[in-house]
């Protein structure tokens, strides 16, 4: 990515040559290999121009990134730009403490119509971009082709009723009764069950996902949500699909050694599989099953980059540079390339490398091919709501007790909505 051009300047501030490099902070929460790819952004764009310097700090999770970022807020000491996922838009953009992208791009005269349909309608809040999306995913199955051929399967699940079955066919046993290879590998995770709710046409949130008013009720507890739960519970209770609680690395570490036969996982996680199989067995990536009978689409998940108000102009000057840097087409495609992640513009899809690159890694175009189909409506555009954070982790204490067998499905559903229902309305109490 080094040399690729940077548009620089707001007409907010001139910077000549010989005044001193402008310093900024960037702040992320991609580990790994998504973490080295994050790493060369920040490396090429220090290469690519003299005027900026950008700081990157990795700040653990997503949500400890949140946690880092209120204590910062508190403090008066923002960072200049911040990776922040999806589930925080609402929060993000309603606290008044960011510079919208859309003012910026504005003021810059840049075109933002390129942002992929799909990343255009959950980030376009209110007819502006609070943040400009940059790591852009959805959730896919990944399943094992050799060990589908010594089943005897010669397709992906496309059902709920399916995935099962298969489940109980790849699941293999030594003649101790040691399971040497599960089905599946499905951890607790609130993201699967939203993404599991969209795929059958729900809404996780009243006021159909809080895109039509403010969101005042969860919907996770209905039809949709507790089918997606009781099948993951039921398959984990069984024993075909592995438990490894809510240890992303462990259930991708199930699969990549052979363990489990299929999982679902981020689109961003491809890199990394890739990396870890090492080509001792060949994968396939295709879109996730549905309980029969049931229509619907996917979300878009992933980040956008938020600049932050409170810093001198040159300052902010460099860090809306940087956000263009990092959403620009061949930056883009690099991205995807090294991660998994979809690139965000419609520009970077048309690329001539894009396309030669989807040729020879069919891969690494199925979630184009997913978050472009799914029907353009209120479901499919995802949930926004103020503690969609807090919601998440509700759904997964549920799961939790759920397959602890703590509870039944619906009971666990039903105590975390109240609790859900709960924080959002105190939530919406502070913004009204």
């Amino acid at each position: 990515m080094k040399g690729k051009p940077v548009v620089v300047g707001l007409g907010i501030l001139a910077m000549s040559v010989g005044l001193a490099q402008v310093k900024i902070n960037f702040w992320h929460s991609m580990g790994g290999v998504n973490g080295e790819a994050t790493e060369a952004i920040v490396k090429d764009f220090n290469a690519a121009q003299k005027e900026c310097q950008v700081t990157s700090t990795y700040v653990g999770s997503y949500d400890d990134g949140l946690t880092k970022l209120q204590a910062a807020l508190r403090a008066k000491n923002p960072p200049h730009v911040q990776q922040i996922y999806d589930l925080g838009l609402q929060g993000i953009a309603e606290s008044g403490q960011v510079i919208p992208i859309s003012d910026l791009a504005k003021r810059d005269k840049y075109d933002l119509s390129g942002i992929l349909f799909p990343l255009a309608r959950y980030y376009n809040l209110d007819g502006k971009y609070y943040g400009a999306p940059f790591n852009a995913s959805t959730a896919e199955l990944y399943y094992n082709v050799d060990a589908f051929k010594a089943a005897g399967l010669t397709r992906a699940p496309r059902t709920f009723e399916e995935f099962v079955e298969y489940a109980r066919k790849l699941t293999k046993k030594d003649a101790s009764g040691n399971v040497v290879q599960y089905g599946a590998s499905i951890r607790v995770y609130g993201w699967f069950i939203e993404q599991l709710i969209y795929n059958q046409g729900g809404y996780v949130v009243n006021n159909e996902n809080g895109r039509t008013k403010r969101a005042t009720a969860v919907e996770y507890n209905g039809p949709a949500g507790v089918r997606a739960v009781k099948w993951i519970v039921d398959m984990t209770r069984e024993g075909i699909n592995v438990n490894v609680g809510r240890d992303g690395a462990a259930q991708r570490q199930a699969f990549t050694s052979g363990k489990a036969a299929m999982f679902i996982e981020s689109t961003a996680a491809l890199g990394a599989v890739t990396r870890e199989v090492g080509g001792r067995f060949q994968f396939r990536t295709t879109s996730l099953p549905r309980p029969a009978g049931t229509k619907g689409g996917t979300a878009i998940g992933g980040a956008a980059l938020y600049v932050f108000r409170g810093h001198p102009d040159n300052e902010t000057t460099c860090a809306w540079n940087f956000v263009k840097y990092a959403i620009s087409p061949e930056v883009q495609f690099e991205w995807h390339k090294a991660t998994g992640y979809y690139p965000v513009t419609r520009a970077t899809l048309e690329l001539p490398q894009t396309k030669a690159y989807w040729k020879a890694n069919p891969n690494a175009k199925t979630p184009i091919d997913i978050i472009l189909s799914s029907p353009p409506n209120k479901s499919s555009q995802g949930a926004v709501a103020g503690v969609m954070p807090q919601i998440r982790q509700h759904i997964e204490e549920a799961m939790e007790l759920a397959i602890a067998g703590k509870a039944t499905v619906e009971e666990a559903l039903n105590a975390a909505a109240a609790k859900s229902n709960e924080a959002l309305a105190r939530y919406n109490a502070t913004v009204r």
